[in-house]
C-alpha cells in the first residue's frame, strides 16, 4: 500500500519517492506506483491532484482497491528514486473549496435547516445541492454571515481517525458509512463530518464564502458558491465590469440599473416603430403587387422575390396580399447564403397547400412546414429559389385549371 503523505501533511507538496512498479494503461498512457506520495487521488467530491513526477506531467491520480496510488503519466519515467511536485496553486484552491463547503453546509443547516445532499468542486465554482424547492435570500444571507463568522474566528480544522464504534463522540452532520475506519473532519466546535478529502489547517485560509446564484434541478436547489481566492477574483471582475459600464453609460455606478432600463425602454419603442414602418411599407408594396398580379379564373396570384427584406417584412407582405379573399401569394427573400419563403392563400378550404408545396421543397434545399392555407420555411440553395417559386406557381395554376394570364 502506498504511504499517503497527503493525509499526514496536506501542506507537503514536494517530495522524493521510489518507483515500486509500472502499471500498463490504455491510450498510450503510463501508470506508476510509488512507495509514498503527496498526490491526492481525489475523494469526498474533491478532484485528484495534478503536477510533475520525474520531469513528466501527472495528468491523473487514482487509488486502487488495494490502497496503491496510481499516477497517470503521458510518458514513462525511469525506475528508482524520482522527485515530484504537486501543483500547489490547484491543491490549495481545492483544499479551500472543500473546507469552505463544509463550513457553508453547516451554516445552511443552522440558518434554514437545509440538508446538503451532494457537492461538486469545479474549476470555476463549487456547487452545493440541498433538499428544498427554493432557498430564500434571507436564509442565504444568514448562512453567509454564519459561515464567514467561522472563517474570521480562524477555527482549527482537525482530523480524527476513528473506529466505527466511536462515532457517537461526534455531532456528525450526516450519517457515515457503516464499515471500516472513519476520517472525521472537524471544523473546531462548529462542524463534524466523515470525509476522505484534504483540507486547510484553519478556517482563516478559506478567506471568504459568497453564494453567487441558485437553480432548481431534479427537485432540489443547486447553489453556486464562490469560495476563497475565487470569491475575491470574482469580486474584482464585477468591480471592473461595474466601472466599465459606468463609463460607457456616463452615469454613476448606483445609476447603472436605471440607465439600462431607460435604454431598454427606448430600444423597445424604437423596435415597435420599426415594425410599424415595415408593415406600412410592406402593405404599400403588396397593394402595388396585387394590381400587377396574375389572374387565374376567379383567383389572383402574386409572386414576388425580395433581397434581404427581412422576416417581418415578408410576413407583412403576404398577410396584406391575402387579407382579401380569392388571392394566392408566393414570396421569397434571399439573405446571405439562405432564403426564406412563404406560400399562402385566401381561397378557403378549396386548396390544401401541402400537396402542392411539399414535393418541390427538396430540389431547392427548402425545409419548413404548415398545411391548409399557409406554409413557410427556409432554404439553402440560392440557385434553386427562383425555380422553386416558379414551379409552385405553375403547379397552383394547373390545380386551378387556369393557365391564362
Amino acid at each position: 500500500m502506498t504511504r499517503k503523505l497527503y493525509y499526514e501533511d496536506p501542506e507537503k507538496l514536494e517530495f522524493e519517492a521510489v518507483v515500486v512498479r509500472a502499471v500498463p494503461l490504455p491510450e498510450g498512457r503510463h501508470g506508476v506506483v510509488l512507495d509514498r506520495t503527496c498526490f491526492f487521488p481525489g475523494g469526498g467530491g474533491q478532484p485528484a491532484d495534478r503536477g510533475v513526477l520525474g520531469g513528466v506531467e501527472v495528468i491523473d491520480v487514482r487509488e486502487e482497491p488495494d490502497g496503491d496510488i496510481v499516477h497517470v503519466l503521458q510518458k514513462p519515467v525511469a525506475a528508482g528514486t524520482v522527485a515530484a511536485a504537486v501543483d500547489a496553486a490547484r491543491r490549495r484552491d481545492f483544499m479551500a473549496q472543500h473546507t469552505g463547503e463544509h463550513i457553508f453546509a453547516q451554516a445552511l443547516l443552522r440558518a434554514g435547516g437545509l440538508e446538503t445532499v451532494s457537492v461538486h468542486f469545479g474549476d470555476d465554482d463549487t456547487t452545493i445541492e440541498v433538499k428544498a424547492d427554493a432557498v430564500e435570500d434571507r436564509i442565504l444571507v444568514e448562512a453567509e454571515e454564519i459561515a464567514n463568522g467561522a472563517i474570521r474566528e480562524n477555527r482549527r480544522v482537525i482530523l480524527h481517525e476513528i473506529d466505527r464504534s466511536e462515532v457517537s463522540r461526534f455531532k456528525l452532520r450526516r450519517t457515515p458509512p457503516d464499515e471500516g475506519r472513519l476520517r472525521i473532519v472537524e471544523v473546531e466546535g462548529f462542524d463534524w463530518v466523515g470525509c476522505s478529502g484534504v483540507h486547510v489547517r484553519s478556517t482563516g485560509e478559506v478567506l471568504l464564502i459568497k453564494a453567487a446564484s441558485q437553480e432548481r434541478i431534479r427537485g432540489r436547489v443547486r447553489l453556486h458558491m464562490m469560495i476563497g481566492r475565487r470569491a475575491f477574483e470574482d469580486y474584482g471582475r464585477k468591480i471592473a465590469l461595474s466601472q466599465a459600464l459606468s463609463r460607457a453609460l456616463t452615469c454613476g455606478e448606483d445609476s447603472i440599473l436605471s440607465r439600462v432600463q431607460d435604454l431598454q425602454a427606448a430600444q423597445q419603442e424604437a423596435a415597435r416603430e420599426i415594425r410599424r414602418l415595415t408593415t406600412e411599407r410592406a402593405a404599400a408594396d403588396a397593394d402595388a403587387a396585387v394590381l400587377a398580379g396574375r389572374r387565374a379564373g376567379d383567383a389572383l396570384l402574386v409572386r414576388r422575390a425580395f433581397q434581404e427584406a427581412g422576416q417581418d417584412y415578408l410576413k407583412a407582405f403576404v398577410e396584406r396580399v391575402t387579407a382579401s379573399p380569392g388571392r394566392i401569394c408566393i414570396a421569397t427573400d434571399r439573405s446571405g447564403s439562405a432564403f426564406q419563403w412563404i406560400v399562402a392563400h385566401s381561397l378557403g378550404s378549396a386548396l390544401e397547400l401541402s400537396g402542392v408545396v411539399s414535393p418541390r421543397m427538396s430540389e431547392a434545399g427548402a425545409r419548413g412546414g404548415g398545411r391548409g392555407s399557409r406554409m413557410q420555411g427556409v432554404g439553402s440553395r440560392l440557385d434553386g429559389v427562383e425555380k422553386f417559386a416558379q414551379d409552385i406557381e405553375n403547379d397552383l395554376l394547373r390545380f386551378l385549371g387556369k393557365e391564362n394570364a
